[in-house]
Parts: structure tokens; sequence; C-alpha cells
């Protein structure tokens, strides 16, 4: 049997024609439909096909509530439809492709009853813009070798039985082949419109288009890679499976909506490709698995989770062992491209999660979770064990932005964000972030990027690349929390808590294990900046979303922990609030704060009482070109309150840089300096063009308090009180040590001593005991030992462990003895000598030891 070799070629050859077929919109002209039955199954239990192009499924073999079909094609002309023809109480029916062709299918499939459908082809199965389902059950296709059951029986179309090995027991799995074929899907888009973008809920249409399946149940497509180009897919309140697996089993259970599958005993996995619109719905509440290698939405494309009512929960979420990018939004520019949640009613929506190595949301793509009404919008988690990028805007809409985040427009509160990896970058507008519009709370953004994140740029709108939790309403924002190694804001990059409306803006923590650095502006002047903000919005934003002329709410408090803070070339760090509210509290804890080239660290109000600023900063802190740190206030508000604690306070008195608590019209703040020493700047009552501490009111009589402790030093502090009487040195050194017998030598001497007579003295020793001590026993010999300068030394016998105070005899060996000059030989040798001819020679022994080439 050559069944093998006219697979091979069969399947070449359709591969080839696939191009031609799906650029043809599949099928364009009637043909027949190719419904052919094999002779696999037992005689009298085979598939009976009448009928075409619509073609009648009858027979089949009955093994308790399963049926199985096996044919050698299947295919569905355009126009044309396949008929499973079975018995009402089926619940499940297994059909299989042995032949070596592909499955095109552009018509209807449908089936009585409430029977699940498996279609099960090796060689690839294609989805024509005319595909059709009407079941009433769930839909499983794969292109997987086999079917395998509980009871280890393999449904295989590659290995088709011939006995009647069939089984009564449930499916647990799909078996997939070493190459197993692709699953590809045409169609014209989604059916979607929105009356509002961003601010309006989508509408879902009335289309039909697209594989259906009923409420609560299955659509899965199982495969080798996948390809949908403009398809959709809709299972509203049950679920959509994306697998693209290359061996392995995929594991499959039966659940209350239809199967669940999961891909532990499966290694690799292949690609994953949404474009031209294509749409995965599954509203009401549903969940949509995605698990491949490399997974893109491009064009618009979407996963959906709308939940209206009182429908709730669901999940979106998407497995990628290499990438997940997302690109761009719909031609027309109204749709956001990319994973998204949205809840409209009164329950939660669909949480969001995804697991990748790299994760990129690039030209307006996104991932967001939305609440339209009192339900709570969903949470976003990504895990990506490379790196995060949301990179730029919507060419045809550039207010549409790459974003990861969620929002709140009524009552329901925003979920919160969660992104961990190695690196984020955002970049041309980016965001990451939540906001809320309305009354509800903002959520939480967590970042934890353990190496860098980094934020540069601006779309061409003047949108900043963000890192944001933001109120425009009512609603208090969350929580900003960033854990990274090196945090880096940059050409009009920031990380922000914002409210421009009645909300509070929340706090942000910055935990950086390397570094801060904030620098520049964008190219329309942006400032890079970090903090917490109240700014007055511009016309445009004040008109898009309903802004008062000023915000009334409260900045919130910023706290930054990291080694090195640097801040230059007009950006700033700090709080600040332009409306009616107060600024927040700003807290760094550091060991070197550099600020320059006119940078800043800010407290300021326009109204509202002037912010705080708490600095500890262990070395120095550094004020150059125009910098400041100010903790101002502008209107009736007092001057804020700047408490500094640092090493040293170091300025350029001419280049005007300067701490300023200050207010225009009412009492000036405080500023209290605690450091070992401040140059470069110092208090005056009034601010000069020179670099000044001030606290100036709105009159002499309102000015603020300054309060400067500098740590003086103590000459007297640290020595040691002298003795009044002189030492006899005769009842502290013994007059000889004997050998051999265990002794010991100490030094007891407070400095100008090597370690033992061995050693030389180090070239460091720039002090040492000029006191003469008497010796009993002068030796006319050379000293054998160097550097044997033996300044108050005991010996003491190991043989009594008690200090003694009596002369020895003379030991055969020559003692050491108190150094009283130097030698120098011919050869350039040094020797420390008991005596000397030449007295001026011990003079020597007071310089600085140095070695030079002879």
């Amino acid at each position: 049997m050559n069944e093998g070799s006219n697979m091979h070629r069969s399947h070449l050859t359709a591969w080839v024609l696939m191009g031609s077929v799906l650029g043809a919109s599949l099928c364009t002209q009637p043909i027949a439909a190719q419904v052919i039955p094999d002779a696999t199954l037992p005689a009298g239990e085979r598939s009976q096909v009448s009928g075409n192009p619509n073609v009648q499924i009858d027979g089949g073999a009955r093994r308790g509530g399963s049926l199985f079909h096996s044919f050698s094609q299947f295919s569905i002309p355009t126009g044309g439809s396949a008929y499973f023809n079975n018995a009402i109480d089926v619940q499940n029916i297994f059909s299989r492709v042995t032949g070596g062709s592909i499955s095109n299918i552009d018509g209807l499939i449908r089936a009585n009853g409430t029977a699940n459908l498996f279609l099960l082809n090796p060689n690839g199965i294609l989805f024509g813009p005319n595909a059709s389902l009407n079941i009433g059950g769930s839909f499983v296709a794969s292109t997987a070798d086999s079917i395998n059951f509980a009871d280890n029986f393999q449904y295989s179309a590659t290995n088709p039985q011939t006995t009647p090995l069939l089984t009564i027991s449930v499916p647990v799995g799909l078996q997939m082949g070493t190459n197993p074929g692709r699953i590809a899907m045409q169609g014209n888009g989604y059916d979607l419109s929105v009356a509002v973008p961003i601010f309006s809920p989508l509408v879902r249409g009335s289309s039909t288009a697209g594989l259906r399946v009923p409420a609560g149940r299955t659509l899965a497509l199982i495969g080798g890679d996948i390809d949908i180009a403009g398809g959709t897919l809709t299972a509203e309140q049950g679920r959509i499976e994306l697998g693209s697996v290359r061996d392995g089993q995929v594991n499959l259970s039966s659940t209350n909506s239809g199967f669940a599958f999961d891909y532990q005993e499966s290694q690799r996995f292949g690609d994953i490709r949404l474009s031209r619109q294509a749409l995965g719905d599954a509203s009401g509440g549903g969940l949509i698995q995605v698990q491949g290698n490399q997974v893109s939405l491009a064009d618009g494309s979407l996963l959906l989770i709308q939940n209206r009512g009182t429908q709730a929960g669901g999940s979106i979420r998407v497995d990628a062992t290499q990438s997940l990018e997302l690109s761009g939004g719909s031609p027309d520019g109204r749709f956001t491209g990319g994973l998204n949640s949205q809840t409209v009613g009164v329950r939660s929506g669909a949480d969001v999660a995804v697991s990748t190595r790299q994760l990129a949301a690039r030209y307006g793509a996104a991932i967001i979770a939305r609440s339209y009404g009192s339900g709570r919008a969903g949470n976003i988690t990504v895990q990506a064990s490379n790196s995060v990028q949301a990179v730029g805007f919507s060419s045809i809409n550039p207010s549409v932005l790459s974003t990861i985040g969620n929002s709140a427009f009524s009552s329901g509160d925003a979920g919160d964000v969660t992104v961990s990896t190695q690196k984020i970058t955002i970049l041309e507008g980016g965001t990451i972030g939540s906001v809320t519009f309305g009354i509800g709370r903002g959520g939480d953004v967590t970042v934890n990027a353990f190496d860098s994140i980094k934020l540069i740029g601006q779309s061409s709108l003047s949108s900043q690349s963000v890192l944001n939790a933001l109120t425009i309403g009512a609603g208090d924002a969350g929580q900003l929390t960033v854990n990274t190694s090196r945090l880096v804001a940059q050409d009009g990059g920031a990380v922000t808590t914002v409210t421009l409306g009645s909300g509070r803006a929340g706090s942000l923590t910055v935990n950086a294990k390397e570094s801060v650095e904030v620098s520049g502006r964008s190219p329309l002047f942006l400032p890079s900046y970090v903090g917490s903000s109240a700014p007055i919005a511009s016309d445009t934003l004040k008109q898009a979303y309903r802004l008062p002329d000023r915000p009334s709410g409260n900045s919130g408090s910023v706290t930054i922990n990291t080694p090195r803070l640097s801040i230059s070339d007009g950006a700033y760090v700090g709080v600040s609030n332009d409306g009616t509210g107060s600024a927040g509290t700003l807290r760094v804890t550091t060991n070197s704060i550099v600020v320059d080239n006119s940078g800043a660290i800010t407290a300021a109000t326009v109204s509202g009482e002037g912010g705080n600023i708490d600095l500890n900063v262990r070395d120095f802190l550094l004020l150059r070109n125009n910098s400041s740190i100010t903790a101002s206030a502008g209107g009736t508000g007092n001057g804020g309150n700047i408490q500094i604690n640092a090493g040293s306070i170091v300025a350029v008195p001419s280049e005007n840089s300067d701490i300023r608590a200050n207010s225009v019209n009412a009492r000036g703040g405080s500023v209290t300096i605690n450091a070992s020493g401040i140059f470069g700047i110092q208090f005056r009552p009034q601010n000069t063009p020179l670099s000044d501490i001030t606290a100036t009111g709105a009159s002499s009589a309102q000015s603020g308090t300054v309060q400067l402790n500098i740590e003086r030093f103590d000459p007297t502090s640290g020595l040691v009180a002298l003795p009044t009487t002189v030492v006899d040195s005769s009842r502290l050194i013994v007059q000889g040590c004997p050998a051999n017998q265990g002794n010991s030598f100490v030094i007891s001497g407070r400095g100008g001593l090597p370690p033992t007579p061995e050693q030389q003295l180090d070239d460091d020793a720039e002090w040492s005991d000029r006191r003469r001590l008497n010796v009993a026993q002068k030796m006319d010999q050379r000293s054998r030992g160097r550097g044997d300068a033996d300044f108050g030394v005991s010996a003491q016998s190991n043989e009594t462990q008690r200090r003694r105070d009596v002369s020895y005899a003379k030991s055969p060996d020559t003692p050491i003895m108190e150094a009283a000059g130097v030698q120098v030989t011919s050869t350039g040798e040094i020797f420390l000598v008991a005596s000397t001819p030449d007295p001026t020679i011990q003079n020597r022994l007071n310089q600085a030891v140095t070695c030079q080439e002879r």
C-alpha cells in the first residue's frame, strides 16, 4: 500500500494551490462538494453521503453517545453545505479525514440536536469567507493526528483502524503529529461600531458571518500555524480556543461551556496571526485562550469580551512562548486593535492575562480593560520574561495611542494593572497605566522591571510617553508603584500620578536599585517628569474630556528610593498643583542627588498650601546651572517645608541655583538643613542672581524660617590625654629574650612600627615615636632583623604565663635591639644598626621610604 506516498504528494499539491485558492476568495464558482467516505469503518457503519452541493451525511458508527465518521476527503464549496443527520441523543460526532487533501470549507456545516462536532484533518483546514456553523454543541477543528480517549483508544486519521475498535469512553486529548497542517480562515472583518471612540462601548452588529457556536459552547481551532485574516469567531458566554502546537498531546476535558484545553504535555508551539480586523468574541463572561509561539494581532484585529447587564467575569489569556505583538488599529482609525475587555453592566469585566517572553504594542494597538457601567473593569496582568514595549500611535488617528492599561468611565472602578518583566520601553506617546473619567476609583498600577524602565519622547499630538495613574473626574486615581534597577525619563517621558478634576491623584512610589535619571524636554518643550501633579489641561483636552477650567483635587505624595538621583536639562521631580488643591509630599532617600542645567525638585502650588520636600542624602547634593529645590505657593497658600539631611550641599555661587520655600501672597515656608558642609550657596533674605537659600513671604513680616545645622570640626575631638609623669622605660623593657623558649614579641606603640621585626616599614608611615630609650646592653654587630625598632616591647614566657622583670643570661643567638641608625651598602642595601659612626645618618629613620632604581 502506497498511501503515505500518495498522502505526501496530495499534501504538497494542496498547499501549492492554497495561495491561489485563498487569494480568489475560495471557490468563487459553484463546484461539487468533496465529501467522500472511506472504507476504514466496519461495513454497515460507514458514512453515507448523498446530495450535491448540499451534502447529507448519514450512517456512521454509533458507540454510546458518540458517533464516528471517516472520510477520504471533506470539502464544502461556496454556497454548499454538509449536514450531519445524526440522532438527537448523540453527544459527540467525531469525523476524520484520512486522505491526503486539505479540507476547503466555504459553506455551511450543520448537525442535529446539541451534539459536539470534531473535525480532524492532519493535512490542514481552510475556512473561506462564507464558512459557517449551525450546530447545537461545541465545534473543534484540528489538524492533530488523532483523538485520544480515556481508555487509551486513539481515533487516528494517519493510522485508521479497519477493525471495529471504537470506544464509548470520553475524549481526553488531541495527539499532534510532528508536522501538523495549518488552519487558515478568511473573512471580511468584524461587524462593530462605536458612537464615540474611547468614551463609548463597542456595539456588536447582527452579522452571522464567520464561525459561531451557541451560547455557552466551545469554538476551538487546534493545529499547526493558525492564520485568521478577517475571519470572525464567536462563542458568547462560551470559550474560544486557539492553539498552535507542533508536537505532543493537547489535553482536553469536559466543562459546562464545552471543553477546556491545556498544553502541559506539549513542548513546541507554532505561530498564530490575526489580521485584517479579525475577531475572537466571547462576550457575556466567556473565556478566550490563545497558545502559541509567536502570536500577533494586526490591522485592528481584536480578542473581545464585553459583559452587559448581570453578565460577569471571564478572561482573555494569551500564552506566547516567544512573543506577542499587537500592531495598528482599524483602517478607519476608529478601533483599537489588541486585547479588549469591557463591562457595560453592573458586574465585573473579564480579566486579561499575558504570559510571554517579549510583548510589544505598536502603532495604536492596546491591551485594555474598561468599565462603562457600575461594574468594575477587569484586571490586567502581564508576565514577560524579557521585555515589554508600548510604542507610538495610530498613523490614521494620532489620538489612538499604544496602551497597556484600564479605565473607568462611570461609577464603576477601574481594575488593577500589573506588569513584570526585565525591561520596559515606552516611546512616542506609548502608555502604561490606569485612568478614571467618572466617580469610580482608578486602578492601582504596579510595574516590576528588574533591569530598566525607559520612557522617551511624545506623540505627534503632544501625548507624553508615560507610566501613570490618572483621574479626570470625581473619582480618585489609583496608586502607582515602580520597582526597577534603572529608571530613565527622557525627552518628555514621565512617571506620574495626575488629577485633572476633583478626584485626588494617587501616591507614587519608585524603588530603583541603581539610579533614577530624569532629563530633557520633548520637541514641543514638555519636560520629563517624575512626580504627582494637578495641571491645567489644554483647551483641546478640556473640550474632549469635558474638564473644568482648573482642577480641584489634591496631588498625591511621591516617594523615591534609589542610590543615585539625577535631574537635568529642564526636567523635574516633585509634587505640584496648578488648581485649587494642595500639593503632596516628596520624600527622597538616596546616596547622591545631582540637579543640573535648570533641573528642579519641586513642591509647588498656585493657590493651595505649598507641598513638602524631604531629602535624605547620605553623601552629597549638587546644584548646578540655574537648578532649584522649591516648596512654593503662588496664591493665598503658605510656602511649603523643605527638610534636607545630607553629607554635603554644593553649588556654584554665580550659577543662581536656589533652595526656596517662598510664598507670593502669604507666609513663607521653612527650610531646615542638616549637613556636614554647605558650599557655594547661602541664606539670603531675598532671591538674588546668586545661589540662595530663601523662605520669603508676602512681606518681611511674613517671611518663613531657614535653619542651617552644619557639623563643625572639633580639633579636640578624638585626642588622648598624655600622662603627666615620665615613664621609667627600664621597668617596661626586659634586658634579654632567651632563645627557643616559645616567647612572643608584642608591639604596644601607637604607630611608626612594622607589624613584626622582620618586616619593612611601609612607605606611607609618616609618624614615628622619636623618644630615646635607655638600652642596658649595646650591640656592636648589625641586627639580623630589618625594621626592628622595638619601641615599647615586652617579653612573656610561655612557661609561667606571667610577666617577669628579670635579666636572662645572654643567649648564643643575637638578641633584637633597638635601632639607632641606618647604613647603606655600596650595593644599595639598607640595614638598621644599633649604633653608627655618623650620628646624622639616624635622621634617615624619619624620612619617607622610597625605592628608586640605582
